[in-house]
């Protein structure tokens, strides 16, 4: 029988929107697993599930963050038996457009799914003439589907990786496994992707933390080592210009930047020497 659980993470959301993010897909899936980041103290997760009043939703946490991938593994490893088909992951800042969740849903549950790892709505508001669904190298994690047998078949998420580039490790992967990523070009997700700001100066500020810089830098490095053949030379040298030596040279524009640059310095080594799993020495 076709069912949906739906994970999303929860880190210091605002409430308000968080909330309606979430109506926008929880009438159409069968249970909702909100795994808490935000540090027990400053949590009022309580808030969202008073004013959601649904008992399809519960909460979990350790009490800290997390991350994403040890929290969505475990969250699919203590639900598998429990006879969804399917699951969605979310993130707090993604919604989907009134009406398409329920397209959505009924687009994956007419689809053959053997062999298929993943479907992606249209976060990129990507445009294919004429095609409705159609096979794509990769999707966001947020907003996606995965038919639950070959989710586990394919084992999860890399928790090597903790939260950057999981998305991208598990689809390519599953490519290599001979498996397919299906694109909803109809499907829209609103999906708020950081706060970017323009500084006084007019340079465009993306003031990601630290820790998200090391994450973000290591892993995206470690996704070329891994998969060579999905990034050409152009689109590396690219990467490099913009988001390492331009990044770099007006990181001092940017709150923290003596830890920033650190975050980046120890990405780089760490990528060299091979270094994965949880490194969170740059935490506030």
């Amino acid at each position: 029988m076709f069912s949906i659980v739906g994970i999303v993470s929860s880190y210091y959301p605002d409430l308000d929107d968080f909330l309606k993010n979430i109506n926008s897909y929880l009438p159409w899936i069968d249970k909702l697993i909100i795994w808490e980041n935000t540090p027990r103290k400053d949590s009022n997760i309580h808030i969202i599930v008073e004013q959601l009043n649904s008992d399809k939703v519960e909460v979990r946490t350790s009490g800290k963050n997390e991350y994403l991938a040890g929290p969505l593994n475990e969250c699919i490893s203590s639900v598998k038996d429990q006879g969804f088909s399917h699951v969605l992951t979310m993130d707090q800042d993604s919604s989907f457009a009134p009406g398409h969740f329920e397209h959505y849903r009924a687009l994956v549950e007419n689809y053959p799914s053997k062999n298929v790892a993943a479907f992606g709505p249209n976060s990129q508001y990507r445009t294919q003439q004429n095609v409705e669904i159609g096979e794509v190298e990769n999707i966001f994690l947020s907003g996606a589907i995965y038919p639950m047998e070959n989710l586990i078949r394919l084992n999860g998420f890399d928790e090597e990786l903790a939260i950057d580039c999981i998305d991208t490790d598990y689809c390519y992967r599953a490519s290599e496994n001979n498996y397919k990523i299906m694109l909803m070009y109809g499907v829209l997700l609103n999906h708020q992707i950081g706060y970017r700001y323009k500084h006084w100066s007019g340079l465009i500020i993306a003031p990601y933390s630290a820790q998200r810089t090391y994450y973000f830098l290591r892993n995206t490095f470690w996704m070329w080592r891994k998969y060579p053949k999905y990034f050409d030379r152009p689109y590396k040298m690219s990467f490099i210009r913009y988001k390492l030596v331009y990044r770099s040279l007006k990181i001092f524009l940017e709150k923290d930047s003596i830890r920033k640059l650190r975050a980046i310095s120890c990405a780089l080594w760490h990528f060299k020497t091979k270094r994965l799993g949880r490194f969170d020495k740059f935490s506030k």
